[in-house]
């Protein structure tokens, strides 16, 4: 009986010393992110001007946007724009947007099509024509193992490399395209990987 006393009243502190009060003054109990209202995706002609186009608003309130680009207007290619939001709490929030620069001056061959790696049949890829241009292509895979989207431009049968960010850390791809034959060849550095690609 003592035994069950002592165990009763150890239960019991524990129980009482758990109630300590706990304060939630002065912290904020709901945060509203900021939220974009932008394109993520936008074509403009070479020597355009280009004017960052984000909103933020947080709870329905615009706040300001910062922006940060590696966009030229002068020279064809594909140019990222990074929009940044800080609302009333500290919180940083980000968004993406990807600038076509193009010459509507510059009519590339119609080279759309599905292709296929020629040494290597499950590397299969898509190009397309960048809409709202005339020259500038994506190809959805043009090497590695997995998806590696590569965006170029034709001038007439001429294929050029033009600047953009590419994934895996690559830095460069040198590009051919033969008419004739209607293959590519691409040259991934600073790897060296070499593919060809023909269409299915």
């Amino acid at each position: 009986m003592k035994k069950f006393l002592i165990s009763s009243m150890c239960i019991f502190t524990i129980l009482f010393s758990s109630c300590d009060i706990e304060t939630t003054e002065d912290l904020s109990s709901v945060t509203n992110f900021p939220v974009f209202e932008y394109d993520s995706f936008t074509v403009i002609a070479k020597g355009t001007t280009f004017s960052a186009n984000a909103k933020a608003f947080e709870n329905g309130s615009e706040i300001p946007v910062t922006t940060e680009t590696n966009l030229d207007s002068e020279i064809p290619g594909v140019y990222n724009v990074t929009y940044s939001a800080v609302n009333s709490d500290g919180i940083v929030a980000n968004a993406f947007q990807t600038i076509v620069v193009h010459d509507p001056s510059i009519v590339g061959t119609d080279v759309t099509g599905s292709i296929v790696d020629a040494n290597n049949a499950s590397r299969t890829g898509v190009i397309t024509l960048v809409e709202g241009t005339t020259s500038i292509f994506l190809a959805s895979d043009f090497g590695f193992g997995g998806t590696f989207p590569v965006y170029f431009q034709m001038d007439g049968d001429l294929i050029s490399e033009i600047p953009q960010t590419y994934v895996f850390s690559a830095t460069q791809v040198d590009l051919t395209y033969d008419p004739v034959n209607q293959v590519f060849t691409t040259l991934i550095h600073p790897y060296g990987f070499a593919y060809t690609f023909k269409y299915q």
